[in-house]
This record gives structure tokens, C-alpha cells and sequence, in this order.
């Protein structure tokens, strides 16, 4: 009986989410491990043998790695405002801190429907604004979820952290995880190398 009353309130909340005048429309990449397991032909990471995903606490351990579309969905801002610095056209404030928290829906509404997603930490939220031919893509990854309600099932907002290397012009891909470490890498040897002289 009790829990009549959660699974009306995401019922309420997805439809709110859809409807609400401050929602962004949002699309969701999901993580997609690429180092390949013990069992395969070779199971290497780096030139280095390995047994599968010893050693790794969690995804975000993992090095060779790619963002998979996962479908569209609907944000919502769930947070209290607070104060926060402007921009310089005083049209828009910048957001006090770099956590976020939104209430996140798929666009399609069942399970197992094509574009469904069940948010999970470390996936990737693609917020796209803009006008005309000027757009941008503004990355955020989940990092946490929290609940208001303490009876299943619970209704789920998402704790998200901005993502600036992440964020693209409307055309642009992703940033290739690999190639980016590596021009780090050889940019830090730099500087190290003319600090030596």
C-alpha cells in the first residue's frame, strides 16, 4: 500500500520533467570499456598483460575507454537557487559551484523500449543550447544520485560534476580519451624538459 505513494510521485515527476518550462532535452553516452579480457586474444592493457578488471576499483580506473550513445532524454535543474556571478551581458549567471543536481528521464517510456537509459554513475549528459546555426553541447558526468523519498521506488535525482573537456560545438565528437592523455603526457615532458634548461 505504501509504496503506491513513490510509484505516483515518478509517474508525477516524469510527467513534470517533460513538461516543464526549465527542462533541458538532454542526450546520454554511456562508458564503453575497451581493454579487452583475460580470455581474449591478447589480454593486454598498454602492452602489459592483464587479468580482466583486476585491480580496478571502478571504471573510472580505466584508461582505454569510449562514450556510447545511450538515447535522448529530459533534465530538469532540481537545486535551490543561490547566488551566483553573472556574465558580462548581465543576461545569464554562470552557477555558483560545479555540481549540478537534475532530475533525469528517458525520452522513451518503457523499459526495453529503443532510446530507454537507467542513469548510472560516470555516464555522460549532453545538454545542447543554443539558436540557429550556433550551438554547443555542454557535458556533465553523473557522479552521485540522491533520494527525497524513503520508501521504494525511490525517486532518484542526479548528482552531475561539469565536464569542460567534454563539451563540443553541435557537430563535434567526442574527444578521444587516448590521444588526449597522450598530448598531456608529452606536454607535461615538455615542460619539465625546459624547465631542466
Amino acid at each position: 500500500m505504501l509504496n503506491q505513494v513513490p510509484t505516483g510521485m515518478n509517474a508525477l515527476t516524469r510527467n513534470v520533467v517533460i513538461n516543464h518550462p526549465n527542462t533541458f532535452y538532454i542526450e546520454l553516452y554511456k562508458k564503453k570499456i575497451l581493454r579487452k579480457d583475460a580470455n581474449e586474444v591478447p589480454g593486454e592493457v598498454a602492452g602489459d598483460p592483464t587479468w580482466g578488471g583486476m585491480g580496478q576499483l571502478d571504471d573510472a580506473d580505466e584508461e582505454d575507454y569510449e562514450y556510447e550513445y545511450a538515447g535522448d532524454g529530459y533534465a530538469l535543474p532540481a537545486e535551490g537557487f543561490s547566488p551566483a556571478p553573472m556574465v558580462d551581458h548581465n543576461d545569464a549567471n554562470i552557477g555558483p559551484v560545479d555540481e549540478f543536481r537534475f532530475v533525469i528521464v528517458p525520452k522513451a517510456a518503457t523499459y526495453g523500449e529503443e532510446g530507454y537509459f537507467d542513469v548510472s554513475t560516470h555516464d555522460i549528459v549532453m545538454i545542447p543550447i543554443g539558436s540557429g546555426d550556433e550551438w554547443a553541447r555542454l557535458a556533465f558526468e553523473v557522479v552521485g544520485r540522491e533520494t527525497i523519498n524513503n520508501i521504494p521506488p525511490f525517486s532518484v535525482r542526479y548528482v552531475c560534476n561539469r565536464r569542460d573537456d567534454l563539451h563540443t560545438d553541435i557537430h563535434g565528437d567526442f574527444i578521444n580519451q587516448k590521444a588526449l592523455k597522450a598530448a598531456q603526457r608529452e606536454y607535461q615532458a615538455s615542460l619539465v624538459k625546459n624547465s631542466e634548461k
